[in-house]
């Protein structure tokens, strides 16, 4: 008769063959997990507990940051001395960036030479003591993380990083000019330093957090941001993302999830109608017009418009 498998002890969700064994396991009982599919390989002496987690936050992006996150931790506990960086690091701390996930994993070797291998890019740049996290495997912190997201990504994913952090209370804005300043910020200067001006916790998404990347690179006249609107009676009608109060001008950021329910349609249709008995005139877009200048042609069109 064949002995039941035994339990696995507590062990992280990403696990090596040394924590495992330090935890109890033998190297056969390793691997009878990886043959029965439980544990799946990563990397050498790298493993994913399967099912130890579960994702029911309906976040469609969850499940690729985990993914990439996983494979990081596992490139990482393969590299000895590295740390986790840059849009790696923004997926270990469920940072949204704007800009699709690369393939490969970012790490640094403070004080080595850069390497380039298979699923890895390792980087030698210098890193402040305090900027690294040191867990198992170690990470960038988040000021950090968000930094090299600036120098690396684009503004939108600067500003979508940084508004995150700021929004959240994960850091500060002087957390963030910290960083910047102990740190060599030779590569993506400009982008970091105007990131760093315009970052705020006003912005209520990462498609927002692009909108004004959009505005700021296209020279789109900047708008007041969550502003309550109410009729001239002072009844509530409701808060919009962007306001040109000068141009009686509404613009609205449209993501597939604000209307997950057929009633969130009808309801915004109505709110829309509010707007315009108002005299209030409505744009809106969503992430796909943010990648041409068709919508700055417009915005620019309604913007000279005597309303």
């Amino acid at each position: 008769m064949p002995r039941p498998s035994q339990p696995d002890p507590r062990l992280p969700f990403i696990v090596t063959r040394t924590q495992a064994v330090d935890a109890g396991m033998t190297v056969d009982q390793i691997r009878q997990r990886v043959r029965s599919g439980k544990w799946t390989r990563l990397a050498h002496g790298a493993y994913r507990r399967n099912g130890a987690v579960a994702d029911d936050s309906g976040d469609c992006f969850a499940a690729e940051r985990r993914a990439h996150a996983e494979l990081a931790a596992a490139q990482a506990h393969a590299s000895a001395g590295c740390v986790i960086a840059g849009f790696s690091a923004a997926a270990v701390h469920d940072i949204p960036v704007i800009s699709a996930l690369p393939d490969y994993v970012s790490l640094l070797r403070p004080g080595s030479a850069g390497e380039v291998r298979a699923g890895a890019r390792i980087r030698g740049w210098r890193v402040a003591p305090e900027d690294i996290q040191q867990t198992s495997p170690p990470v960038t912190g988040l000021a950090r993380t968000w930094l090299d997201v600036a120098r690396e990504g684009t503004l939108a994913d600067a500003l979508s990083a940084g508004d995150h952090l700021l929004r959240g209370l994960y850091a500060s804005l002087e957390e963030l000019t910290a960083v910047v300043g102990r740190s060599d910020t030779s590569r993506g200067r400009r982008r970091i330093h105007l990131a760093l001006a315009h970052v705020s916790r006003m912005r209520e998404s990462p498609l927002e957090s692009a909108s004004w990347a959009y505005f700021l690179e296209r020279r789109i006249a900047l708008p007041q941001m969550q502003v309550v609107v109410r009729t001239a009676g002072g009844r509530f009608i409701g808060r919009v993302d962007f306001l040109w109060p000068e141009h009686r001008l509404v613009g609205e950021c449209d993501g597939r999830a604000k209307y997950a329910h057929p009633d969130d349609l009808y309801a915004e249709k109505r709110r829309e109608d509010a707007l315009r008995a108002e005299g209030l005139r409505v744009t809106r877009w969503g992430l796909s017009d943010l990648r041409t200048d068709a919508l700055a042609a417009h915005l620019r069109r309604t913007l000279a418009q005597v309303s």
